[in-house]
């Protein structure tokens, strides 16, 4: 009985060690295919050549620009569910400093990036990973290796950036809208106004609490672009490798972004 319980103890000691170094070399392979994408020259003088860069605004668009009416409605169902209910929460207890203290830290440095990295996950991560996914698929990334074309260059070092880009531009947009459209929004509702709230609320910002900002959301664009990338450019030969290592590029974000708030949120304490 002793023997079989050891055993059981060792194989899921086994187990567990196994995961965890497959994690580990999982986490090691996709930092390593990031770092080399941003590093990528791909033989040029210059960082972007016309091709790239045509590559890096169309990623923009399509991440920040098209992105911009979800962004809106999910900011303005924010502003006025949990902004409202905040300032309703301080008009009682009468503490209008700590209020502007809590919509600064909740709703623009925590809720804010993390809602618009979850839109950009499921929307463009996904739509990347599919794309990198059927050109290899097809043979698209063999057949421009063969052509001496840098694949990291041309394709994966313009998507990180870009939704690197987007991901901080949204961000603060996603902030303004669902503080400044709470309160209006609140003004119209409510007998109470709010709006010298609006006056108050960048004076509590700390300089700190602006660069944490601009890391976490720059962070999280690189993270869900890369892991996008990199699944993507994973599959080999069968069609149905393209919806499974989608899937796993979605899943992964989720976790590595949720994974990075909660750190950052713990060293900027």
């Amino acid at each position: 009985m002793a023997d079989g319980d050891n055993g059981g103890v060792g194989a899921l000691l086994g187990w567990t060690g196994r995961r965890s170094l497959g994690v580990g070399a999982y986490l090691l392979d996709l930092a390593s295919f990031i770092i080399n994408a941003l590093r990528e020259r791909g033989g040029q003088r210059h960082y972007f050549n016309r091709a790239t860069l045509q590559t890096l605004l169309s990623q923009i668009i399509f991440t920040g620009v098209d992105a911009l009416p979800v962004v809106t409605l999910l900011a303005l169902a924010i502003g006025v569910s949990i902004t409202s209910q905040i300032l309703a929460l301080g008009q009682t207890l009468g503490n209008e400093h700590g209020v502007q203290i809590i919509l600064t830290n909740v709703i623009g440095m925590e809720l804010s990036p993390l809602l618009t990295a979850i839109v950009l996950i499921g929307r463009s991560g996904s739509a990347m990973t599919v794309d990198m996914g059927a050109m290899k698929l097809h043979g698209e990334v063999e057949g421009l290796v063969l052509l001496g074309i840098n694949v990291n260059h041309f394709f994966v070092t313009p998507r990180i950036l870009g939704a690197a880009v987007a991901q901080f531009t949204l961000a603060i947009y996603f902030a303004a809208i669902a503080l400044f459209g709470g309160v209006l929004l609140d003004n119209l509702i409510s007998s109470v106004q709010y709006t010298h709230q609006l006056e108050r609320l960048a004076a509590v910002l700390q300089p700190e609490q602006l660069i944490v900002f601009a890391l976490k959301n720059l962070l999280f664009g690189i993270v869900i672009a890369g892991t996008a990338c990199f699944h993507g450019l994973r599959v080999r030969t069968s069609p149905t490798e393209l919806p499974q290592q989608t899937q796993r590029a979605i899943v992964t974000s989720l976790v590595l972004v949720f994974f990075m708030d909660g750190l950052l949120a713990i060293i900027s304490r």
